[in-house]
């Protein structure tokens, strides 16, 4: 029983000591694989050979116990760069972000804000489509010009801030060419206004500004169409009010006749007041442009 139990205990002391070796041999492998990863990485980055530069970097995050703050640092800012450089910008934003957010005040931050900013610029789609890179591009602009202002990078910070404004500019005119094509005058108006008050610098103001007053003009045209629209639906709904089944179904139709009704002389409201001002933007055009040809056509318009 005695050399039974012996045995037993000297079969899990062996096991234990296996079990740290292997431990510890794994620790120094890990070790290990993490500095040649880092070196290999960093080298690859160093001749710009930003595949490979990823592929070993981020392999070298894997073991981050093994790795000294200022390498994990040094990586992170690497793999953002080489994303950057082989123009790979959704993963390069990404890695600058975690950069900026894990290192506000490194010395590399100035530099890494301004690839963000650009990067975010080179992701946005162009202007037809959504532009919410756009406006973060504009957004991490202004917030480096005003922490950086005599930054080395302000002008090109500036010129990628210029690109972002002239591209919303093409963007909210592409939405009010929409609208005015497809009859939509009023917000297409509203469209135009806000290009003459946001985005002066970056459109034709010659061609806006007749924009803005032709849809203006033309509102009574839309508004026409809405109210027909309106009047039919009364007139099913005052059809409806004789098999009414009771009183309460009756006050709900005759309330509905009521709001459709309010719905008419808010079209009426808006053609006179929209007509009005379009008039009245005539003269100042005139004064501004002259009699162009944009001018005449407006005058055409205004004669209907």
């Amino acid at each position: 029983m005695k050399s039974d139990m012996l045995g037993r205990w000297f079969f899990i002391a062996l096991i234990l000591s296996l079990l740290f070796s292997c431990a510890k041999v794994t620790e120094e492998k890990r070790a290990k694989l993490a500095v040649e990863l880092y070196s290999e990485g960093m080298s690859a980055y160093g001749n710009r050979d930003y595949k490979k530069a990823v592929e070993k970097l981020k392999e070298a995050l894997k073991y981050l116990e093994n790795l000294t703050p200022a390498q994990i640092k040094e990586i992170k800012l690497a793999i953002g760069e080489s994303y950057y450089l082989s123009k790979d910008y959704v993963n390069a934003v990404v890695y600058f972000e975690d950069f900026l957010f894990n290192y506000p005040e490194a010395p590399e931050s100035e530099r890494v804000q301004y690839l963000l900013i650009d990067s975010y610029m080179k992701v946005a789609p162009d202007a037809y489509r959504d532009q919410t890179y756009t406006y973060k591009a504009i957004d991490k602009a202004k917030e480096f010009l005003n922490r950086y202002p005599n930054s080395a990078y302000a002008d090109r910070v500036l010129e990628v801030l210029e690109r972002a404004e002239k591209r919303l500019a093409d963007h909210e005119y592409l939405v009010g060419k929409f609208y005015e094509d497809y009859g939509y005058y009023y917000s297409a108006s509203l469209r135009y206004r806000d290009l003459l008050i946001n985005y002066p610098e970056q459109v034709s103001q010659a061609e806006v500004f007749y924009r803005y007053i032709k849809s203006l003009l033309l509102v009574e045209k839309q508004a026409e169409r809405r109210k027909k629209v309106y009047k039919e639906w009364i007139e099913e709904a005052k059809k409806s009010l004789n098999s009414a089944k009771d009183e309460e179904e009756k006050k709900a139709i005759q309330k509905r006749i009521a709001f459709l009704e309010e719905q008419i002389k808010r079209w009426d409201d808006m053609a006179k007041s929209s007509r009005e001002e379009g008039l009245r933007l005539m003269e100042k055009y005139k004064e501004t442009f002259g009699e162009n040809s944009y001018y005449k056509e407006l005058q055409r318009l205004a004669k209907r």
